[in-house]
């Protein structure tokens, strides 16, 4: 295989990754987003307000929202605990709510129970942050350090040069990633990456890949 060959098989895979990322992310985002909604449903529902309109769009809205496993357990679960706390408190004598109670009874019937609420856990056990708030925490880190080159009006290929030189120079992961992100941006945007794919490649080969063999 050529050189050209090499960096462009290096490209695609980045690309494939980073696609594939993009779009786990916008499915959890909008997950989070869902159960966030259905959340202030529930708030309502405790304070005596009507929410029915609001229970009804939501349904009509995500009921495509348990196909293709776009669900954690742990998400199932949050919707599951928060249709039942809605449920007791619809008034089901109302043809309205009852139609609304009998949409979660199938919800329940499709997997979309109530879990336990009240977890124990050993004394000294800490509270280990999920794969996704650990992501997300990244993508706040990524962000704020982002920032940092605003003021300056660089262009985005001095400030991925930067990143990569960091990247080599420091330990944190969080260089590696954004100069990920950064590539696969430019590259959509019609710019030539090769060369930073190589670097970047080479400098996760030293990092991780070192890192990954222990």
């Amino acid at each position: 295989m050529t050189r050209i060959e090499t960096l462009n098989q290096l490209e695609i895979t980045l690309e494939s990754f980073l696609t594939r990322m993009a779009e786990s992310l916008s499915q959890k985002t909008g997950a989070i987003r869902e159960i966030t909604f259905l959340d202030d449903i529930a708030r309502e529902s405790f304070r005596g307000r009507y929410i029915n309109s609001r229970l009804g769009n939501w349904f009509a809205n995500n009921n495509t929202l348990l196909e293709g496993g776009r669900l954690r357990d742990t998400d199932i679960t949050a919707i599951g605990n928060l249709l039942g706390d809605i449920k007791s408190g619809l008034d089901e004598t109302d043809p309205e709510s009852k139609k609304l109670a009998e949409e979660i009874d199938h919800w329940r019937i499709k997997g979309v129970v109530p879990g336990r609420k009240l977890i124990l856990k050993m004394k000294g056990d800490t509270d280990e942050p999920t794969i996704s708030e650990k992501f997300a925490e990244i993508l706040k880190r990524e962000a704020e350090f982002f920032e940092n080159y605003q003021d300056n009006k660089k262009h985005l290929l001095t400030i991925l040069d930067d990143i990569l030189k960091s990247a080599d120079a420091k330990e944190d992961e969080i260089y590696i990633h954004l100069a990920g992100a950064a590539i696969y941006f430019l590259k959509m945007n019609g710019y030539k990456v090769g060369p930073f794919v190589k670097r970047l490649k080479e400098i996760e080969e030293s990092k991780l890949g070192n890192k990954h063999a222990d």
